[in-house]
């Protein structure tokens, strides 16, 4: 099913001052944005979401690890390459992006144990137990942490489930960044 990609010339009247919201917040309007802009309400509810993630207590970098880790264990090509940029962006080193993009841990204890929290309440749709959260507390996070992890699924649910249906085409800023899922024989060693 083809998904067409609006401008801010082609837009639903409704969606046009998110898309404004949306370059000034990428510096362009990603694709994912101008396809999201057929329905208002998504548009709209993907972009206040991912405001408020910001707002969070996480870093940047922490930020990142989440959407990545969702990223990941939801197969999203376009936002594994847009988040590859992001992350580059914001100052992520590139030994951790390259890690988050092949399934592999990451060098720093901590952030590993919030990219492992992440995968696993996504592979568990929330039922993690209660080990696990202490494990993830034990690395220096805390309850409300616990959470804000929900908000950055739901970030990417938003964004992932849309970008599978629409398949939607990478922006020539992420092309290079473009990714595929490695096979479980490549590694994908991501426990703690």
């Amino acid at each position: 099913m083809e998904f067409t990609v609006y401008t801010l010339e082609t837009a639903p009247e409704e969606s046009k001052e998110a898309l404004h919201h949306a370059k000034e917040t990428f510096g362009l309007i990603p694709n994912l944005e101008g396809i999201c802009a057929l329905a208002p309400a998504l548009l709209k509810g993907g972009m206040a979401v991912w405001d408020l993630f910001s707002t969070t207590s996480f870093s940047p970098f922490e930020q990142q690890v989440v959407y990545l880790a969702v990223n990941y264990e939801n197969d999203c090509h376009y936002c594994m390459a847009a988040h590859s940029g992001l992350a580059k962006m914001v100052g992520l080193p590139s030994e951790d992006i390259n890690a988050m993009r092949n399934g592999e841990p990451l060098q720093d204890p901590k952030l590993q144990a919030l990219r492992h929290f992440t995968q696993r309440m996504v592979q568990a749709r929330g039922w993690v137990s209660d080990d696990e959260i202490e494990t993830f507390m034990k690395a220096g996070y805390t309850k409300q942490q616990v959470l804000e992890v929900i908000l950055g699924i739901a970030v990417k649910v938003i964004h992932n489930y849309t970008n599978h249906i629409a398949q939607t085409p990478l922006d020539n800023a992420f092309k290079r960044y473009a990714w595929s899922k490695p096979s479980v024989s490549e590694g994908m060693n991501t426990s703690q």
